[in-house]
């Protein structure tokens, strides 16, 4: 967003900024390598975008309103699942006062456990009295939970101020925005403060630009909306610059990161514009952009909003119709982005997600090796590369699979008949798998450590459940342990889950489901596989299924869960007395299913397998 509060002539900045370190050819677009199709434009209506990849490995959308009175919030396990996902309004503008008029650029974080929304604001009775404000959430999940208003940004002036980001480097959390500074004829420049907490600033506040170029200063001199990015250790920073017309256009800072943020000197900037608007692709004032990254965990993503059409009658901040969009970023041989040129519209239909379901599994022929399938439907399976991986040493029993908010595809699995460890595998394509870790568990007396099972939760954090026998006596009870770092490579203690403690239970498998935790387990004594529910995944679970509550009969064990299309579940589960592996349905929130049936083609070969549902 820009708006002029002061008479405007050029200002040229002195220094290394002015010197520029990017080469740039006037006139000349590069077009970003190939990438996936994206639907575009993704959100009709919906400018200055932000998308937040949060560790639950969902996209959180938000982005200014036109009608400038809310800030709104999507959410989808796909960036493409963003155009249809249902918006919520999480905050209103205020009737008088502050946070009364021009909510503008939102962006959603997390930081500390936390959500923040940075957002500008007008007064209800001073409307260009735009400063920085933030909202804060404890809850984990952020569409619910309450929106607390912690108060604006203090910087060094009172002055026209918006277009907040924050990110962290070595340690330390900057804010990054845009202000207007006093006897400076421009509108805005781009400024950068350390932060003592998400909502206050420490130390020095240093201007990284001010609007110096011609293509910064059509319409108003303007520098705003900046966004961060990190590669090859250089951090680069974007920003839009000119009025919010066709002349919008993104420009460009680097810094090394080995060096001081907060000096000036350490940023070197575009003498050319490095996004702008393409007659041939029909799109025009693209900018105020942010970065995510795709689902496969590594392709860098371009957010940002753009018109389709040139010539708008009025001040461009009264037409709606700046749409958010979003392409792949490509990097030059130099090691700079590659933003390409503001890609065509795209038809819905060049970009319809399918689904995949991907099952890891042993077999009857071998405890050693793993197969994998994958499926359309999950239902039918097929064989995907088997052997696909074979541990250092030991079994590789009850192979339970899912993907990594770093991209990789993890399996966690029994190692042994007996002992107290557990093991780590790893891939980034399903098919080839290196060893990742084994486990020991740091329980006395741990004699068998069998059937450990991944749990994501809403908030991100990672899981395992698995079943402990710690007195020798075949007699098992479920442990949760949790990741204490996102690399996987430390973990908690195994403590009890509470309500599953009291007999011997042993494969639990848990899913969430109407804001509650499910277990499915198998009563080892009476060999039914039972239903417990719990409002926390540690417990304690209630049961509310018990023998053969669901018609699935004895002589089960090995349940998975997977969710459908179609927003039922399904459970897989081995009927090891006859041999033979079975599936049911459920379309109520797993309180009644259907009739067992035969998984076609691998019933009696696929062994204790867990599913994973992606969108692809």
């Amino acid at each position: 967003m820009s708006r002029s509060e002061i008479p405007s002539r050029r200002v040229v900045l002195k220094g290394a900024l002015a010197a520029g370190a990017l080469s740039a050819v006037p006139g000349l677009a590069h077009a970003a390598p190939p990438g996936v199709s994206h639907r575009n434009p993704l959100v009709e209506r919906r400018a200055d975008p932000y998308i937040h990849r949060h560790t639950d490995g969902r996209y959180y959308f938000t982005a200014t309103a036109p009608e400038y009175d809310r800030i709104i919030l999507r959410r989808s396990r796909t960036l493409r699942g963003l155009a249809n996902a249902e918006e919520s309004v999480i905050w209103k503008k205020h009737t008088s006062g502050d946070m009364g008029a021009h909510i503008w650029a939102p962006e959603i974080h997390h930081i500390d456990g936390k959500w923040y929304i940075y957002f500008a604001a007008g007064r209800a009775d001073d409307v260009w009295k735009i400063r920085v404000w933030v909202l804060e959430n404890e809850s984990p999940d952020p569409f619910r939970g309450t929106w607390t208003e912690k108060g604006r940004i203090t910087t060094a002036w009172d002055t026209f101020s918006l277009d907040a980001t924050t990110f962290t480097h070595r340690g330390t959390r900057y804010l990054a925005w845009a202000q207007h500074e006093p006897d400076i004829d421009n509108n805005t420049g781009v400024f950068l403060s350390e932060m003592a907490n998400p909502w206050t600033l420490t130390g020095p506040q240093v201007r990284l630009t001010t609007p110096e170029f011609d293509w910064e200063c059509v319409g108003f001199k303007v520098n705003e909306g900046p966004a961060v990015i990190k590669r090859g250790g250089r951090i680069f920073m974007s920003y839009s610059a000119s009025a919010t017309d066709h002349h919008y256009c993104v420009g460009l800072l680097t810094a090394d990161a080995r060096d001081d943020l907060l000096d000036p000197a350490t940023w070197t900037k575009s003498p050319e514009p490095v996004f702008s608007s393409n007659e041939a692709t029909g799109q025009y004032g693209p900018g105020h952009n942010s970065f995510t990254v795709a689902e496969d965990g590594h392709t860098d993503v371009l957010v940002y909003h753009a018109r389709q059409y040139k010539e708008i009658t009025g001040d461009p901040l009264n037409d709606p119709n700046r749409h958010t969009r979003i392409q792949k970023l490509g990097w030059k041989q130099d090691g700079t982005p590659d933003f390409g040129v503001p890609v065509a519209d795209s038809p819905v239909r060049d970009v319809r997600a399918t689904t995949r379901y991907t099952m890891t599994a042993f077999t009857n022929s071998s405890e050693s090796n793993m197969y994998v399938y994958q499926s359309a439907d999950a239902l039918t399976y097929t064989l995907l590369k088997g052997p696909a991986y074979t541990p250092p040493s030991g079994l590789i029993r009850d192979p339970s699979l899912f993907k990594h908010t770093d991209g990789y595809y993890y399996i966690v699995h029994t190692t042994n008949w007996t002992g107290n460890t557990i093991g780590f595998a790893r891939s980034r394509d399903r098919t080839s798998w290196q060893f990742f870790a084994q486990h020991t568990l740091p329980v006395s007396g741990l004699a068998r450590t069998w059937a450990p099972e991944w749990f994501v939760d809403a908030d991100g954090s990672v899981h395992v459940v698995v079943s402990l026998d710690t007195t020798n006596t075949s007699v098992f009870r479920p442990h949760l342990l949790t990741a204490a770092n996102a690399s996987l490579t430390a973990w908690t203690a195994p403590q009890p889950v509470a309500g599953l403690d009291r007999a011997n239970y042993i494969d639990t498998f848990v899913v969430r489901d109407g804001g509650k935790y499910h277990a499915i387990t198998k009563q080892e004594t009476t060999k039914y596989l039972e239903h417990a529910v719990a409002d926390r995944l540690a417990g304690p679970y209630t049961f509310t299924g018990t023998g053969n509550w669901a018609g699935w009969g004895s002589w089960r064990e090995g349940p998975a869960l997977v969710r459908l299309d179609n927003g039922g579940w399904r459970i897989y589960f081995d009927g090891y007395a006859e041999k033979k592996y079975y599936y049911s349905d459920s379309l109520d929130g797993l309180r009644t299913w259907t009739p067992i049936r035969q998984l076609p083609q691998l019933s009696g070969f696929a062994r204790h397998f867990t599913v994973l549902r992606e969108q692809v």
